[in-house]
């Protein structure tokens, strides 16, 4: 199941996120709302041993949410997979209670997906804290931490959590990509210089630089080698006004676990961002980037698909990202997102995302994008990924994508389907696939 997508856009990625200052303010939301779920259905999911075949799972997901206005907000669910038809009955360890799927709870890791999202303060407050699944997630500009999804893995659960604070001028965020175990730690420093050297405020959010650090201890959801980076990054506003922004930034990033002197790991970026809102319920933002990297250091390098390439940098059974070298090489990095939404529940809703690199001295391509599309009158809602490793050289495709449907205001049906891929005990991928068919009951108060 895809779950909710966490999207930070290249908007996000600025200091303020586009606001028309024309558009009527939305009324305060007030009181405590309650929403409840039951989710029930059939599930086929490959083998995630050496075995073949696939395996038969009944699923029940109950999930129980809280909403306290527009400052806090939380959700608890227990995705329970019970295990049907098994063509490996004789394995060495037997599923929990002989039906509940053992990999869904056998590190300690596992236990923080009851935990489906937590939300402290407002998205426009001093400070937020966020937790749960983190579907796209992108540090700052993304220059190290760039649309990561904390949960690509079909037998690792974690739950992440991210805080942002303002300090004056200066903006501190933080983030684990697992609260119960030693994982990807990631932090970000920016100060807006506008406010350090000018009282003038049409220069404050103007120009920003920033510290981004970065390390994965590897120790959870499979062990995997050690890595650590850290960049430092300049943004400037030459547009920002209620129509348009326009922003120049570039940056410096290098390993910071390494003293091989014989390979180059450091790296340099300078690029644009743009981001404009044609029409009152259409936002469109662009991000275009040229960078010069190679060796073990490259841009975005904890990205969309990094819970895989941790273990197999391409492909699957080839070297871990943080050993993988790439010739000293100049890339194209683009960026595109899309939203459109009307401000009404019955209307249509669509958020497409877009993402691609292309390194010039080997030819590889790395892509990925997601779409989330509500049909008009609010009953048909689909969320799509696709994640795309090397299409040029030792190609791995991650696609998964989920469709519902209220047939009734209380009663909803599910698709999902998608591959899979499931980390060895000798660090290679294993590749499958999983399908599934189900229906909901919810009601909120």
């Amino acid at each position: 199941m895809i779950g909710a997508l966490v999207l930070v856009s290249v908007l996000q990625q600025a200091p303020k996120a586009f606001v028309d200052s024309s558009a009527a303010a939305a009324p305060a939301e007030e009181g405590v709302h309650f929403h409840a779920a039951l989710e029930v259905g059939a599930l086929a999911l490959s083998a995630g041993t050496d075995a073949t075949g696939v395996d038969g799972f009944g699923f029940a997901f109950p999930r129980l949410g809280v909403r306290g206005g527009e400052e806090f907000e939380f959700e608890l669910g227990a995705p329970l997979r019970l295990r049907l038809l098994d063509q490996e009955p004789l394995q060495a360890q037997p599923d929990y209670g002989g039906r509940l799927r053992r990999e869904d709870w056998d590190e300690r890791s596992d236990f923080a997906q009851v935990l489906r999202s937590l939300r402290i303060g407002r998205d426009d407050g001093r400070f937020q804290l966020r937790a749960g699944d983190f579907s796209s997630y992108s540090l700052g500009a993304g220059w190290l931490v760039n649309r990561y999804n904390n949960r690509i893995s079909p037998d690792y659960h974690p739950a992440g959590a991210n805080f942002t604070a303002y300090l004056g001028p200066t903006r501190v965020e933080l983030f684990a990509s697992d609260v119960l175990a030693a994982r990807l730690f990631a932090g970000e420093v920016r100060l807006d210089l506008g406010r350090v050297l000018s009282n003038t405020e049409t220069a404050f959010d103007r120009f920003l630089l920033s510290v981004d650090v970065a390390h994965d201890f590897g120790r959870a959801g499979g062990t995997s080698p050690a890595l650590s980076a850290a960049s430092v990054g300049l943004q400037a506003g030459l547009v920002r006004n209620e129509k348009l922004q326009l922003w120049v930034q570039g940056a410096a990033g290098a390993r910071a676990d390494t003293l091989a002197e014989s390979v180059p790991d450091y790296g340099a970026t300078v690029g644009l961002v743009v981001a404009g809102k044609p029409r009152e319920n259409v936002e469109i933002s662009g991000r275009l980037e040229g960078r010069r990297q190679g060796g073990l250091f490259r841009f975005g390098a904890f990205g969309a698909g990094y819970e895989l390439s941790r273990f197999s940098g391409v492909g699957l059974s080839e070297l871990p990202l943080s050993q993988e070298q790439l010739p000293a090489t100049f890339s194209g990095y683009g960026e595109l997102v899309a939203t459109v939404s009307q401000g009404r529940a019955e209307d249509l809703e669509l958020l497409a995302s877009a993402s691609g690199e292309y390194f010039v001295t080997t030819g590889r391509v790395d892509a990925d994008a997601v779409l989330q599309l509500q049909l008009p009158g609010g009953r048909t809602m689909a969320e799509l990924r696709a994640i795309l490793t090397d299409l040029t050289g030792k190609p791995r495709y991650s696609v998964a994508a989920e469709v519902r449907h209220r047939f009734v205001p209380a009663l909803y049906g599910i698709f999902m389907g998608g591959t899979e891929h499931f980390p060895q005990a000798n660090g290679s991928l294993r590749h499958g696939f999983m399908a599934g068919l189900g229906v909901g009951v919810d009601f909120e108060r």
